[in-house]
C-alpha cells in the first residue's frame, strides 16, 4: 500500500469513539496486508480517552469502501480489535509520538 492516507469514505463514529468493524467487512473475500511502519503507530479514541496503539493489519473486503484496522492498544486479549478506519477515532502519530495532524 503506497497512498498516503488509507480511506475512500470514512464514516464519523457516534460520540468520536472508535468503531468496531461489522463482521460483513472481515468474512468474505478480500485483501489483509501487514501495515507500513509509518501506519503503525497510532491513537485510538476508546472509551472517550485517547489511547496509544500500534496497527497490525489493513483489511478491505471486496466490493467495500470501508477499510478496517486491527488495533492493539495494551497486553490484555480485550486491549485489541477490528475496527472502522475514520480519522476523528483513528489518527496516525508522528516519530515523535505526537497525533501527525498536531504538528510532529
Amino acid at each position: 500500500m503506497t497512498t498516503a492516507a488509507p480511506c475512500l469514505q470514512p464514516r464519523r463514529s457516534e460520540g468520536g469513539d472508535a468503531v468496531p468493524a461489522p463482521a460483513a467487512l472481515l468474512a468474505g473475500p478480500g485483501r489483509t496486508w501487514v501495515a507500513e511502519p509509518r501506519w503503525r503507530r497510532v491513537e485510538i479514541r476508546i472509551a472517550g480517552e485517547w489511547r496509544p496503539g500500534r496497527i497490525e493489519r489493513w483489511r478491505l473486503r471486496q466490493g467495500s469502501m470501508h477499510w478496517v484496522a486491527r488495533v492493539r492498544w495494551g497486553p490484555g486479549a480485550r486491549d485489541q480489535g477490528w475496527y472502522l478506519y475514520t480519522p476523528d477515532a483513528l489518527r496516525q502519530l508522528s516519530a515523535h509520538g505526537r497525533a501527525a495532524d498536531d504538528g510532529g
